[in-house]
Protein backbone atom coordinates (compact mmCIF):
# COMPACT_ATOMS: atom_id res chain seq x y z
CA UNK A 1 0.00 0.00 0.00
CA UNK A 2 1.26 3.37 -0.83
CA UNK A 3 1.03 6.37 1.93
CA UNK A 4 -2.45 6.81 3.12
CA UNK A 5 -4.00 10.10 3.26
CA UNK A 6 -7.02 11.60 5.19
CA UNK A 7 -7.86 15.21 5.43
CA UNK A 8 -11.11 17.37 5.82
CA UNK A 9 -12.43 20.15 7.12
CA UNK A 10 -14.21 20.81 10.76
CA UNK A 11 -16.35 24.18 11.66
CA UNK A 12 -17.15 25.39 14.65
CA UNK A 13 -18.90 28.43 16.13
CA UNK A 14 -15.79 28.54 18.95
CA UNK A 15 -13.67 31.56 18.12
CA UNK A 16 -9.90 30.35 16.94
CA UNK A 17 -7.98 30.83 19.99
CA UNK A 18 -10.45 28.46 21.92
CA UNK A 19 -9.83 25.72 19.54
CA UNK A 20 -6.13 26.25 19.27
CA UNK A 21 -6.29 25.57 23.20
CA UNK A 22 -8.03 22.49 22.87
CA UNK A 23 -5.50 21.38 19.40
CA UNK A 24 -2.29 21.93 20.79
CA UNK A 25 -3.43 20.07 24.70
CA UNK A 26 -2.45 16.74 22.96
CA UNK A 27 -3.06 14.86 26.25
CA UNK A 28 -7.05 15.91 25.87
CA UNK A 29 -6.96 14.46 22.15
CA UNK A 30 -8.57 11.26 23.54
CA UNK A 31 -11.63 13.36 24.69
CA UNK A 32 -12.66 14.82 21.11
CA UNK A 33 -11.15 12.25 18.98
CA UNK A 34 -12.21 8.52 19.22
CA UNK A 35 -9.37 7.15 17.07
CA UNK A 36 -7.02 8.03 19.76
CA UNK A 37 -7.08 5.98 23.18
CA UNK A 38 -4.02 7.68 25.38
CA UNK A 39 -1.59 10.73 25.05
CA UNK A 40 1.42 11.01 26.94
CA UNK A 41 2.67 14.40 26.50
CA UNK A 42 7.07 13.60 26.43
CA UNK A 43 8.33 16.91 26.04
CA UNK A 44 7.46 20.50 26.32
CA UNK A 45 4.42 21.82 28.13
CA UNK A 46 0.52 21.18 27.35
CA UNK A 47 0.39 24.70 25.76
CA UNK A 48 3.77 24.42 23.86
CA UNK A 49 3.67 20.79 22.95
CA UNK A 50 7.11 19.38 21.86
CA UNK A 51 6.67 15.24 21.59
CA UNK A 52 4.43 13.11 22.36
CA UNK A 53 3.17 9.19 22.35
CA UNK A 54 -0.13 8.33 21.01
CA UNK A 55 -1.78 5.53 21.53
CA UNK A 56 -4.63 4.40 18.90
CA UNK A 57 -7.83 2.65 19.36
CA UNK A 58 -7.47 -0.31 16.60
CA UNK A 59 -9.06 -3.41 16.68
CA UNK A 60 -7.46 -6.59 18.22
CA UNK A 61 -4.79 -8.07 17.64
CA UNK A 62 -3.45 -4.80 16.88
CA UNK A 63 -3.75 -3.50 20.13
CA UNK A 64 -1.84 -1.46 21.68
CA UNK A 65 -0.98 0.27 18.13
CA UNK A 66 1.50 3.31 19.79
CA UNK A 67 3.46 5.83 17.81
CA UNK A 68 6.03 8.55 19.23
CA UNK A 69 5.24 12.31 17.47
CA UNK A 70 7.34 15.23 17.08
CA UNK A 71 5.80 18.47 16.50
CA UNK A 72 7.69 20.26 14.00
CA UNK A 73 5.78 23.40 13.50
CA UNK A 74 3.57 25.16 16.39
CA UNK A 75 2.97 28.87 14.90
CA UNK A 76 -0.30 29.58 17.54
CA UNK A 77 -3.21 29.83 16.34
CA UNK A 78 -2.89 28.96 12.73
CA UNK A 79 -1.06 26.03 12.38
CA UNK A 80 -0.03 22.66 14.03
CA UNK A 81 2.28 19.97 11.65
CA UNK A 82 3.27 16.89 13.84
CA UNK A 83 5.63 13.68 12.34
CA UNK A 84 5.89 10.41 13.34
CA UNK A 85 9.53 9.54 14.72
CA UNK A 86 8.73 5.93 16.16
CA UNK A 87 6.16 3.21 15.75
CA UNK A 88 4.96 1.05 13.47
CA UNK A 89 2.80 4.05 11.61
CA UNK A 90 5.05 6.72 9.69
CA UNK A 91 3.80 10.12 8.62
CA UNK A 92 2.84 13.29 9.12
CA UNK A 93 -0.24 15.79 10.63
CA UNK A 94 -1.13 19.54 9.49
CA UNK A 95 -3.98 21.38 11.25
CA UNK A 96 -4.53 24.94 9.76
CA UNK A 97 -7.03 26.97 11.34
CA UNK A 98 -8.71 29.99 10.11
CA UNK A 99 -11.51 32.52 10.44
CA UNK A 100 -14.79 32.67 8.11
CA UNK A 101 -17.50 35.33 8.92
CA UNK A 102 -19.94 32.53 10.77
CA UNK A 103 -17.25 29.92 11.98
CA UNK A 104 -13.48 28.33 12.84
CA UNK A 105 -12.20 26.21 10.55
CA UNK A 106 -9.93 23.44 11.32
CA UNK A 107 -8.81 22.10 8.02
CA UNK A 108 -6.51 19.13 8.57
CA UNK A 109 -4.54 16.95 6.66
CA UNK A 110 -2.68 13.39 8.00
CA UNK A 111 -0.47 11.03 5.27
CA UNK A 112 0.33 7.80 7.46
CA UNK A 113 1.96 4.80 5.85
CA UNK A 114 2.87 1.21 7.40
CA UNK A 115 6.31 1.01 8.47
CA UNK A 116 6.42 -2.83 8.84
CA UNK A 117 6.19 -5.24 6.65
CA UNK A 118 5.05 -7.56 9.90
CA UNK A 119 1.96 -5.23 10.37
CA UNK A 120 0.87 -4.91 6.66
CA UNK A 121 -2.98 -6.44 8.19
CA UNK A 122 -3.74 -2.88 9.48
CA UNK A 123 -3.37 -1.14 6.30
CA UNK A 124 -7.28 -2.31 5.47
CA UNK A 125 -7.76 -0.44 9.02
CA UNK A 126 -5.87 2.69 7.65
CA UNK A 127 -7.74 2.46 4.63
CA UNK A 128 -11.54 2.23 6.36
CA UNK A 129 -10.53 5.90 8.04
CA UNK A 130 -11.44 8.24 5.53
CA UNK A 131 -14.98 6.45 4.80
CA UNK A 132 -17.52 4.95 5.77
CA UNK A 133 -17.51 4.68 9.59
CA UNK A 134 -14.52 6.51 9.39
CA UNK A 135 -15.75 9.15 8.37
CA UNK A 136 -18.30 9.20 11.18
CA UNK A 137 -15.37 9.07 13.35
CA UNK A 138 -14.31 11.77 11.76
CA UNK A 139 -17.18 13.76 12.34
CA UNK A 140 -17.53 13.34 15.62
CA UNK A 141 -14.22 14.57 16.45
CA UNK A 142 -14.89 18.16 14.91
CA UNK A 143 -18.38 17.96 16.81
CA UNK A 144 -16.33 17.28 20.18
CA UNK A 145 -13.40 19.44 19.45
CA UNK A 146 -15.97 22.12 18.93
CA UNK A 147 -17.90 21.09 22.09
CA UNK A 148 -14.44 21.54 24.24
CA UNK A 149 -13.73 24.56 22.75
CA UNK A 150 -16.90 26.19 23.55
CA UNK A 151 -19.14 26.09 20.41
CA UNK A 152 -21.29 24.36 18.51
CA UNK A 153 -20.23 22.29 15.76
CA UNK A 154 -21.09 23.43 12.31
CA UNK A 155 -21.20 21.14 8.87
CA UNK A 156 -17.91 19.45 8.41
CA UNK A 157 -16.36 18.52 4.86
CA UNK A 158 -14.55 15.50 5.21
Amino acid sequence: MGALRIGGTWRTTAGVEAVWAVLIDLPSWPAWWPAIREVELLAGSPDEPEAARMTFDTPSPLRPLTVGTTITDLTAPTRLIAASHDGPIGGDARFDLFETDEATAVRFDLHLQVRSRLLRPIEHILARASSGGGKQRLAKAGDDLAELAGGEPLEHDL
